[in-house]
């Protein structure tokens, strides 16, 4: 019976310690949800080449602007990341003129030179540049990848999609967005 006992409490103390350690991590990285209808963290980015930007232009989230913005967290040796980002892409083309759209690589597993030359390789048209120091992932509340943020012209956080997104749940959120946002 003792034996039991300590068995229990050795693996309530065991639970107790990783569930701290998660604790404090969550709270050293700056983990926090994305609440929807909060304003949008700024962020500016350096892009690399792509099909209608220029490598070194700056990216910033323009209080200016009136489109919506999507912005995509990856990096590429993420499977599920690389999977979407032709649809993300081919619904950029599409809807290019009413909505704004940049990729945001984490850097880490993969770097700069890395992003760079999948960007390059893959024919993007939208923007995307690295988040050099990680700074803007952790603004975002960022926990997992692919994750996917949806603005809208108003700067608020309208929508988030942690995982693979598919065309047509990229093109229904849009839809409503840019339905309820533009003339």
């Amino acid at each position: 019976m003792t034996s039991r006992k300590t068995n229990v409490f050795n693996n309530y103390l065991i639970n107790l310690f990783l569930s701290g350690t998660v604790l404090v991590f969550l709270v050293a990285v700056g983990c926090r949800p994305i609440n929807p209808n909060s304003k949008a963290p700024y962020f500016s980015l350096q892009t690399y080449e792509t099909e209608f930007y220029e490598k070194g232009t700056t990216f910033e989230l323009d209080h200016d602007s009136n489109k919506p913005l999507v912005i995509n967290f990856w990096f590429p040796s993420c499977p599920p990341c690389v999977k979407e980002i032709p649809e993300i892409d081919s619904v950029y083309r599409q809807y290019k003129n009413k909505v704004d759209v940049v990729g945001v690589q984490m850097i880490g597993l993969d770097s700069v030179s890395d992003g760079s030359d999948f960007v390059r390789d893959s024919g993007i048209g939208y923007a995307v540049g690295p988040d050099s120091d990680g700074s803007i992932a952790v603004d975002y509340g960022i926990t997992g990848f692919p994750t996917t943020v949806f603005i809208d012209s108003d700067k608020n956080i309208y929508k988030s999609w942690q995982g693979e997104i598919k065309m047509e749940q990229i093109k229904t959120i849009l839809e409503t967005l840019v339905e309820t946002e533009l003339p």
